[in-house]
This record gives structure tokens, sequence and C-alpha cells, in this order.
């Protein structure tokens, strides 16, 4: 758990530091500096932390089973109901992880009609491949990554 301060800072103060914060993260042009800079300013543990509750409003949007979240992210049901609880009144993350999650829907669905296109036993095809493509679309569905 992170330990804040009990002095609290002023308003104003508080606004200049955010818009300096905002400043380094959104001047990243790229995946690399993005990823130096939050190895820089987080702990391991914070990141994990924050990778963890991103990846279970993901998945939540998907609609995959709470146990097999718990089970994937090695995380309580508390934690995946706490999660869910959140995204009903989130502006932020939701919005966005539903725009990716509808694109992934897009991609999911043409990489379904490829597999039914080359499915494995059609002559001319190199069934080990075809085998791998649907066992991996098939986890897809299940496990959401």
């Amino acid at each position: 758990m992170v330990r804040i301060s009990y002095l609290q800072l002023k308003e104003e103060d508080y606004e200049k530091i955010f818009s300096i914060f905002y400043k380094v993260l959104g001047e990243t042009d790229n995946k690399d500096e993005f990823n130096r800079i939050l190895f820089d300013l987080l702990t391991p543990a914070e990141r994990i932390m924050i990778i963890k509750r991103i990846a279970i409003i993901y998945l939540l949007l998907k609609e995959i089973d709470y146990r097999m979240i718990c089970k994937a992210l090695k995380v309580s049901n508390t934690t995946v109901n706490k999660y869910k609880l959140m995204m009903e009144r989130s502006e932020g993350i939701v919005p966005v992880l539903k725009n990716m999650v509808r694109q992934e829907k897009i991609w999911l669905f043409f990489e379904e009609i490829f597999t039914h296109i080359f499915y494995p036993g059609r002559p001319g095809i190199n069934w080990t491949a075809a085998w791998e493509m649907k066992l991996a679309l098939e986890r897809k569905k299940e496990k959401g990554l």
C-alpha cells in the first residue's frame, strides 16, 4: 500500500504538479520512452499493480468469466468484483478500453473466418499450422488474452 503524507498540498500546487506529470507522460512519442519514464517513476510492485488493474477491467469488458480472470492474473474474486463496481462510474479508462475491445472483436471475427477457410484437414493446408491457429483462436475466446 502506498503511504501518503498527512500534510495536504494546496489545490493550486496540486494542479501545477499534475500538469507537470501530464506533460512528462503526454509528450512521449514512442513506447520505449514511455516505458523508461514509468520504470523511473514506479517501483516494480506499483507497475504490476497498475498492469493488473488495467487487465482486470479489460477482461471484464470482454465478458471473461470471473474465475478465469482470477486464475490468469492471480487476483482474488473480491478484487475483480471491486473493479466491476468501479467500471460502472468510470469515465476515463473504460471508454478507452471499450474502443479497444470493439476493434479486437472485429479482428477476432476476421480470424474466425480465416480459421474456417483454412481449417485443419483441408487438402493443401499445413495441418500443424492450421491446428495451432484454431487452438490459439479458441484460447483467445476463452481467456481473452
